[in-house]
C-alpha cells in the first residue's frame, strides 16, 4: 500500500477543488486569523494609550505638532515590524494547514486503505503509533482485519465485538487526541502571545524614548511613565487571556468537526460486524469527509457483493 498518507501541502494544489482541501484552507485561516485579530486588537488598545499620552505630553511642554505626526513617530517601530508580522502569520497559516491535515489523517488512511485493498486483498491496515481518534483507529484496525480474514475464508466469519466497544452509543471524549492536539495548540498559542507581546513592548518603548528625549520636565515624565508601567502588564495579561481563550475555543470547534464523524464511521463498522451488511456511512454536515466515506462505502459494497454471490451459490 504505497503513499498511504500524502503530504499536507500537496493538498494545497487542489484548493477550492475538493471539500477536504477547503477544510485545510479554512483551518489554516482560523489558526492564523486568531493571532492576527488579537494583534490588531492589542495595537488598537495601545493606540488609545498613545492618544492619552499625547494629551498629557502636550500639557507638559511637548512641541506644538499635530496628533497624527506624533503617532507617526511612535508607530514607526510598529510599521517596521509589518513585514515580520505578515511573515509570522503566513507561517501560522501553513501550521494551521498541517493541523487540519492531522485532523483528517485517520479518515484519509481508512479511505486509502479501502481503495487499495480492492486491488490487493492481502493488504494490511496499519495504524501509526501516535495516531489520533483512539476509538476510530483501533476499531478500524480490528474491523479491517475481520474483513481480511473473512475474504480469505470466503465467508463472513463470526466474531464478537470486544466489550469496550459494544457499550458505546455516542461520541466519546478522546483524551489522547486532545492531549496531542492540545500540545500543538499550546505551542501555537505561546508563539503567538510572545510575538504580540514583544512587538507591542517595542512600540511602547519607542513612545517612552521619544517622550523622554523631547519633554523638558524629565522628572515628571519619568514619574508619569513609571506609574504607567502597569499598562504593559495589562497588555501581557490581556494578550495571554485572549490567545488562550480563542485557541481553546478553536480546539473544541475543530474537535467537534470530526468527533461525530469518527463515531459515525465506528458505528457503521460495528453494525456491519454484527450482521447488518447493508450498513453504510452517511454523514450529514461533513462534506469535507465525503470523499473518504465514499471509498469506505465502496469497499463495503464490494464485500457485500462477494458474499452475496457466495451465498447464492450455496
Amino acid at each position: 500500500m504505497k503513499n498511504l498518507i500524502k503530504s499536507p501541502f500537496s493538498e494545497l494544489k487542489r484548493v477550492f477543488k475538493t471539500e477536504d482541501s477547503r477544510f485545510l484552507l479554512a483551518t489554516g485561516l482560523k489558526v492564523s486569523g486568531i493571532s492576527f485579530l488579537v494583534t490588531v486588537f492589542i495595537y488598537w488598545f495601545l493606540l488609545q494609550v498613545m492618544r492619552l499620552n499625547y494629551a498629557f505630553f502636550r500639557a507638559h511642554g511637548f512641541p506644538a505638532i499635530e496628533e497624527s505626526p506624533f503617532l507617526d513617530l511612535i508607530m514607526g517601530e510598529a510599521l517596521d515590524n509589518v513585514p515580520v508580522l505578515f511573515a509570522f502569520h503566513i507561517i501560522l497559516f501553513f501550521i494551521g494547514v498541517y493541523v487540519g491535515w492531522l485532523i483528517l489523517r485517520p479518515f484519509r488512511v481508512i479511505a486509502e486503505y479501502s481503495e487499495a485493498v480492492l486491488d490487493n486483498p492481502n493488504a494490511i491496515y496499519r495504524v501509526e503509533e501516535f495516531s489520533t481518534y483512539n476509538l476510530l483507529t483501533r476499531f478500524s484496525e480490528f474491523f479491517f482485519e475481520f474483513l481480511r480474514e473473512s475474504r480469505k475464508r470466503g465467508e463472513i466469519i463470526s466474531n464478537s465485538i470486544p466489550p469496550q466497544y459494544s457499550k458505546i452509543h455516542k461520541p466519546v471524549f478522546d483524551r489522547i487526541f486532545m492531549l496531542h492536539f492540545g500540545i500543538l495548540l499550546v505551542i501555537i498559542s505561546i508563539s503567538s502571545a510572545v510575538f504580540i507581546i514583544e512587538n507591542t513592548s517595542s512600540v511602547y518603548a519607542s513612545m517612552v524614548e521619544l517622550a523622554t528625549k523631547t519633554l523638558k520636565n524629565q522628572t515628571s515624565v519619568s514619574r508619569y511613565l513609571s506609574e504607567q508601567l502597569f499598562i504593559l502588564d495589562d497588555i501581557v495579561v490581556l494578550t495571554v487571556v485572549l490567545i488562550a481563550f480563542s485557541y481553546t475555543l478553536l480546539g473544541l470547534h475543530l474537535y467537534a468537526k470530526v468527533s461525530g464523524a469518527a463515531f459515525g464511521i465506528f458505528s457503521t463498522m460495528r453494525s456491519f460486524m454484527k450482521g447488518n451488511h447493508t450498513s453504510r456511512v452517511h454523514l450529514v454536515g461533513h462534506a469535507y469527509l465525503r470523499d473518504y466515506t465514499r471509498k469506505l462505502n465502496k469497499y463495503l459494497d464490494h464485500i457485500q457483493n462477494i458474499f452475496g454471490k457466495e451465498q447464492s451459490k450455496n
